[in-house]
């Protein structure tokens, strides 16, 4: 950073506080105001919207500036975290009339994309920190959301391990750490997925030090209670997400009482391109946002709840036992719709229990949140009587978990104001009773300014001036301010202080005593004040692993009424649950399709075994709704293993252990990837991955390449599926290659289906049923007429097809009989040379009824000699 030649004793201070946060934005606070200076300055002044000023202009020692108001702070630091800047905040430390030159600053909190508890920078969803470490070879991740305390690690096989990308996806954290010295790859992935990255120093992810802060902080002598050992990347990886959270708050993390290990062996897997694919969180339609499953299914009435099932969503179930509990609790709470409407109504009482109580962890909370948590907690107390009449496993062991909090919520209601100001700094916060000196000193300030009072109206009849008043600021304290007009009545007692344009001010012996009595009560009270309402945040911040759990398990309960309300609202069954790998669904529905449109849904059976028709090609015209179908049966499958009811008639469903899906055209041309080299890294990815209880969905793979090369690949990926034991999973294949369809000839567990359409007067009229048999054409040009493309490109395109038809079933042919790939012969380039259109032309207007035979001989020979010019 550039500094001017002369620093004032103030930018030094600033500088040196400035050496400890090189990274983060410094909010230097300057009277009243927030100031940014230097580079600073000059990177949040566009993103804030602000002019950007000087100090000593046109000198050495010119320093760009500008500033925010402190108490409108929040807004601006919100704007400048979203952007994935850092802001550090510097505080005056003590009051300015107690020191003597320059005021005492320090950091007093740092404010990162990953560790804000702010509610102005809050959404519903977690928000979660990540840190990145390699050791011995290994590479481990720890996610840490600060805002509820929860907190996990994973391992990876190396930066390019396909579960990072798809941990990204699922968890959405806000910024990444990893070590200065850590390779480029991770960094390069990081940068795709558009996180806030910082590199830390190597001590930050030291392997002692990391060990000894965790254990210190867990009060344990080892980890492995928590699964892991003293040299493992992801102790390495967790302490230092801890140690960056806990400076950047500058406060111990208590809140952050527990350690899990994250696993894939106990969920149903989803990638990242199947989260995309499936449009599980967002549409990939812009003009329509909200086509998503998570919207469909999202009926939580709290912060805690819609979390829950955010998490059950990406990560569904795989034990059969913990789906069926989550069924059972559905259909009890859609058994009894009275008892599920006032459990809803309770529910959108409580307020975002696990938030509220880490911010009183860190000591952020105001009295109103303290308030708000309090009745709350009283609405929580309703809810466990309320569970009580509920007998299923699930529902019941919920009620178990709930804690009685009343104690907690009655402390807060006793010592806090029913309407308190936003800060204990304001006073007036705590209730009467609760400390005597405190009542006494309130006492004094009230009674003293009654006697204020009294005072002014004693000096107006005494001096005779009307307009008298007795005002007070921080610079006099108390004075008389009397206007220019009236100094002739001054009494020769009053003390000249001040002199203003229009008026002058006066103190009084008697004014100053009493002035000291006020200030001096008002400030004591005020301390004593902060100092009761600190004590009831570290009260309850004791108590804050019960309050954690209990806004867990309501977040569970929330989730499945959440599913229980949209089960009812939506026509869902419950499925049954079968330890085969079969998918058996009766006039099944796209869950979201059907939400959106305003047409009636054409539901679709499935009758999938594995080892019957467990691979099915599905063909038919675009729009004839092939990816519709493909997705609507893992929608169903995943909406099963979340635990949620089906939106079909009836389902017998298998679990299984990944969703797999190959979708659409897309390319990463920053990683140099084309279209097609994207979509065989999707289905490598597949085949290598996939097992016997796995689900894939395939749409019209093979189609970025060559027609030929396409064919052959997509060909050969049914075979390898068909024929290899330990990948043949169930599959679902859509194309427009009809020759796939001959595979069912020869491969047992090869079905085809097709989506039905009628023709009628040269048009196409999409019936939307998927049914049994092979397609018997794409009715590729028909759907080109329906969208307007010219009647003469639509007729050209028809002579076209019909001439490569004939060529492509001699070139099949061939390759089945030889077992080798033909070329297309070069007479097929020909079609769309200009001189053939001319042929062609003139023989479709050539009036062959009119023609002598010589003639029709002469036409010919001239139509040939053209042709071979």
């Amino acid at each position: 950073m550039s500094r001017p030649l002369k620093l004032t004793p103030m930018l030094e201070q600033y500088f040196e506080i400035k050496r400890q946060v090189p990274d983060a934005i410094v909010f230097y606070r300057l009277g009243d105001f927030y100031e940014m200076f230097f580079e600073d300055a000059e990177r949040a002044a566009p993103i804030l919207d602000l002019v950007l000023t000087a100090r000593g202009k046109g000198g050495d020692s010119e320093t760009p500036m500008c500033g925010v108001p402190y108490h409108a702070a929040d807004q601006y630091i919100a704007k400048l975290v979203r952007s994935g800047l850092s802001v550090a905040l510097c505080d005056q430390i003590g009051e300015a009339s107690a020191t003597k030159g320059l005021v005492n600053r320090e950091i007093s909190r740092v404010i990162t994309p990953g560790t804000a508890v702010e509610a102005t920078l809050l959404e519903r969803e977690s928000r979660y920190l990540m840190a990145f470490a390699e050791q011995n070879g290994a590479s481990g991740a720890a996610f840490l959301d600060v805002s509820t305390g929860d907190f996990f690690v994973t391992s990876y096989r190396g930066e390019d391990d396909p579960r990072l990308a798809d941990d990204l996806a699922r968890f959405s954290p806000r910024e990444a750490i990893f070590p200065r010295e850590s390779s480029e790859g991770f960094s390069r992935v990081i940068a795709a997925h558009g996180l806030a990255a910082s590199r830390g120093d190597e001590a930050l992810f030291d392997p002692r030090l990391t060990f000894e802060l965790l254990t210190r902080h867990f009060g344990t002598a080892t980890l492995r209670g928590f699964g892991l050992e003293q040299n493992d990347a992801r102790v390495a990886a967790a302490g230092a997400a801890l140690r960056y959270a806990t400076s950047s708050h500058k406060r111990e993390l208590s809140h952050v009482s527990r350690l899990r290990v994250d696993s894939d062996d106990d969920c149903l897997i989803l990638d990242a391109s199947t989260l995309e694919n499936l449009e599980i969180f967002d549409s990939r339609d812009s003009s329509r946002p909200r086509a998503s499953l998570w919207n469909v299914i999202n009926a939580t009435r709290t912060a805690m709840g819609g979390r829950m099932l955010r998490k059950w969503l990406c990560r569904p179930l795989r034990a059969m036992d913990a789906i069926f509990d989550r069924h059972d609790a559905i259909e009890e709470l859609i058994a009894n719709p009275p008892r599920q409407e006032t459990l809803a109504s309770t529910l959108s009482s409580i307020a975002d229990l696990e938030r509220l109580t880490s911010r009183i962890a860190l000591r952020t909370a105001g009295p109103r949140e303290c308030i708000a948590l309090a009745q709350s907690l009283e609405n929580v107390a309703s809810l466990k009587g309320m569970l009580a009449e509920f007998r299923g496993p699930l529902l019941a062991a919920l009620e178990g978990r709930i804690a009685s909090l009343k104690s907690v919520s009655a402390k807060i209601t006793d010592t806090i104001e029913v309407s308190p100001p936003n800060s204990a700094r304001d006073g007036d916060v705590i209730r009467k009773g609760i400390d005597a000196e405190l009542d006494e000193l309130r006492a004094i300030a009230r009674d003293a300014k009654s006697i204020l009072l009294r005072i002014e109206d004693d000096e107006r009849a005494r001096t005779g001036i009307p307009s008298l008043k007795i005002r007070f600021n921080s610079v006099f304290g108390y004075y008389i301010e009397i206007s220019k007009s009236n100094l002739g009545k001054v009494p020769a007692e009053y003390i000249r202080k001040q002199t203003l344009v229009n008026a002058e001010r006066f103190i009084t012996p008697e004014l100053k005593e009493l002035e000291e009595k006020i200030v001096g009560a008002e400030d004591k009270s005020k301390a004593i004040e902060i100092r009761i309402y600190d004590e009831l945040l570290a009260a309850i911040a004791d108590g804050s692993g019960e309050i954690l759990s209990t806004a867990a398990a309501i977040g569970e309960l929330d989730a499945l009424v959440s599913l229980a309300t949209v089960a009812m609202r939506n026509r869902y069954v419950r499925p049954v649950l079968s330890p085969h790998v079969e998918v058996m669904i009766e006039d099944g529905r796209h869950p979201v399709i059907e939400s959106i449109s305003p047409e009636r849904f054409i539901p679709n059976s499935s009758e999938i075994r594995r080892e019957v028709n467990g691979i099915q090609i599905i063909t038919g015209p675009n729009m004839g709704g092939k990816s519709t179908y493909l997705r609507q049966v893992a929608l169903i499958v995943l909406l099963n293993q979340v635990g949620s009811f089906v939106p079909a008639s009836g389902a017998r469903l298998g679990v299984f252990d990944r969703i797999f899906t190959r979708v659409g055209a897309a390319d990463h041309l920053a990683r140099g990837e084309s279209t097609f080299m994207v979509e065989m890294h999707e289905t490598a990815n597949i085949l290598n991955n996939a097992t016997e209880r796995s689900l894939i969905v395939l749409d019209e793979v093979g189609r970025g390449t060559a027609t030929f090369d396409g064919l052959s690949l997509a060909w050969a990926i049914v075979e390898f599926l068909h024929d290899a034991p330990s990948r043949g999973a169930i599959t679902l294949f859509a194309t427009h290659y009809h020759e796939l369809t001959d595979l069912a000839k020869t491969k047992e567990r090869v079905t085809n289906l097709n989506v039905a359409v009628r023709e009628w007067n040269d048009q196409i009229i999409f019936l939307r049923r998927v049914v049994p048999g092979a397609a018997d054409k794409s009715y590729g040009i028909q759907v080109a007429k329906l969208a307007g493309i010219p009647g003469d490109v639509i007729e050209r395109a028809r002579e076209i097809l019909a001439t490569l038809e004939r060529h492509e079933r001699d070139i099949i042919e061939e390759t089945r009989r030889t077992g080798k790939n033909q070329k297309p012969p070069d007479p097929q380039l020909s079609l769309f040379g200009g001189r053939d259109q001319e042929v062609l032309r003139s023989l479709r207007e050539l009036p062959i009824d009119e023609l002598s035979p010589l003639e029709a001989l002469n036409m010919l020979h001239e139509m040939k000699r053209k042709l071979t010019e």
